[in-house]
């Protein structure tokens, strides 16, 4: 009685598709409490890419932001494009003194998002000429440039025309830039009296019609400037591979499932002559281990980053008093006014001390209650120097393209291919024939697989090799011997994951 073999399922994905794009552009006054309330607010609006400009730096990491995030900085730490959200895959592709330039694949096409901080003491030329530099290698490309460029101008809120404005207006035109601000938005600048239009966003003619909204938001930021909110209409798809939770048993229900097909298995094996019918035996013997893994176990879901446990439901409140406050200071009559910013001043101050407090006493606690010395805690304290998303620019690659395109290159910087061979025939090495494996060998390297090693593409991990070799021992053995005997690794067990973004 043959057994119908299952459909091919290699490399099976789940996928997921974002329609918007939620950017969030703040400038947070190298301030420690902004830099704690970024956190929260960006959980609360579900933001998918931030925009910071003159972050809180200390030991040259930017302090209160998750170990989950993405950060790309500017040499100066002055910008940095973070990404917050898991289903976006970022790659750096220009890291320079004030500028930082982040692509993401949007669509059909890459949208290549900027940040960058132009002092008002310095020479505004130098900073234009680093962007000018990204854009100039981005032709034809959807470009968004969140900034605080420090300059007045009418065309974006201001009521007078200063010569930063002047040269900023001048590499708008000179670029076919378009501005997002709108002329008659509330500033996004205010301190004591004094408020202003510095912050600006700036987009490619391509984008112009996926812009959906641009708003200055009344949330609390605890810095000088106000978050800005923009919506792009542009949907990010993401595909990851399938992990099935083999910890929590169900074993004996796989092992069910797999059985009807292991005396077809064995016989591919044992009838393999050459090179492409042990690929194909291999091939075939992963398909119907992840046919029964989908009918035995549950799969993994993938943790979205949780808002920060020590953001308490008080704080919220306190925010939201914070933000009838503001709004009853600017509806004030004008005798009234200036004591009632005082009056919200003075709670702002008191939030902060809030804030600090109740995220120094979470950290703590969070670090009291661990078990693993080398936990979380751990990981968040320590973080890698020098991310892969990162090798793009390290390398200084051509940063046009997709992200299938700098994959490409990358790969082919750290994997060359081997020059071309004179002859394509494979002639072995003399040696000796060397004995089968036996049962008792391929145990013992079975035993010692560590259960915790992620899995490769198919999704097989060590757990569900050794739950198989327990109940067939033979099928292993078979592959194993077949290879041994013609000389040959499957290519089927030759890919792996790399990950780069």
């Amino acid at each position: 009685m043959s057994i119908a073999t299952p459909p091919v399922s290699f490399n099976k994905v789940s996928s997921t598709c974002l329609k918007t794009l939620k950017v969030l552009q703040i400038n947070l006054g190298r301030t420690k409490a902004a830099n704690d309330t970024l956190h929260p607010t960006s959980d609360k609006l579900q933001s998918d890419v931030l925009l910071l400009q003159e972050p809180y730096i200390y030991d040259s990491q930017i302090k209160g932001i998750p170990q989950s995030w993405n950060i790309f900085n500017s040499i100066s730490n002055k910008a940095a494009v973070i990404i917050p959200s898991r289903q976006l895959h970022a790659a750096l592709i220009s890291c320079k003194q004030n500028t930082v330039a982040v692509k993401i694949q949007t669509g059909q096409q890459p949208t290549t998002f900027i940040s960058a901080y132009f002092s008002p003491y310095s020479n505004i030329q130098e900073t234009l000429l680093e962007i000018q530099e990204i854009i100039s290698s981005l032709p034809r490309e959807k470009i968004f440039i969140g900034a605080d460029l420090n300059g007045h101008n009418t065309l974006w809120g201001y009521s007078d025309v200063n010569s930063r404005g002047t040269a900023i207006e001048e590499f708008i035109l000179a670029n076919n830039f378009f501005i997002n601000n709108s002329s008659d938005a509330p500033p996004t600048f205010t301190r004591n009296s004094s408020k202003g239009w510095p912050d600006l966003s700036l987009c490619t003619q391509q984008m112009i019609g996926e812009i959906a909204n641009w708003e200055v938001l009344e949330e609390p930021s605890l810095s000088d400037h106000h978050y800005i909110e923009i919506t792009i209409d542009s949907s990010v798809k993401n595909c990851t591979f399938t992990r099935y939770k083999t910890r929590h048993g169900n074993h004996n229900i796989f092992l069910k499932n797999l059985k009807p097909y292991v005396n077809s298995l064995l016989r591919a094996f044992r009838n393999s002559q050459n090179e492409k019918d042990i690929n194909e035996a291999t091939n075939l013997l992963q398909n119907c281990v992840i046919e029964a893994c989908n009918k035995s176990y549950r799969t993994k879901n993938q943790n979205l980053s949780p808002t920060p446990n020590w953001y308490t439901q008080d704080l919220e409140i306190e925010k939201n008093r914070l933000k009838a406050l503001r709004r009853r200071a600017q509806r004030a009559p004008q005798d009234q006014r200036n004591a009632r910013f005082q009056f919200h001043k003075e709670e702002l101050k008191k939030y902060m001390r809030k804030v600090k407090t109740a995220k120094n006493s979470g950290w703590k606690s969070f670090c009291t209650i661990a078990t693993n010395p080398y936990g979380t805690h751990y990981k968040a304290a320590f973080r890698k120097a020098i991310k892969p998303a990162e090798l793009i620019a390290l390398n200084n690659q051509d940063p046009s393209g997709n992200h299938l395109k700098i994959a490409q290159d990358i790969l082919e910087k750290i994997f060359p291919h081997p020059a071309n061979s004179n002859s394509s025939t494979y002639i072995p090495p003399c040696t000796a024939n060397n004995c089968p494996f036996t049962k008792g060998e391929v145990a013992t390297v079975i035993h010692h697989l560590s259960k915790g090693k992620a899995p490769g593409p198919d999704g097989i991990d060590n757990i569900i090799i050794q739950q198989i070799f327990k109940k067939f021992p033979f099928l292993l053995m078979e592959l194993f011997n077949t290879c041994l005997k013609l000389a040959k690794f499957p290519d089927p067990f030759k890919v792996g994951n790399i990950i780069l973004f």
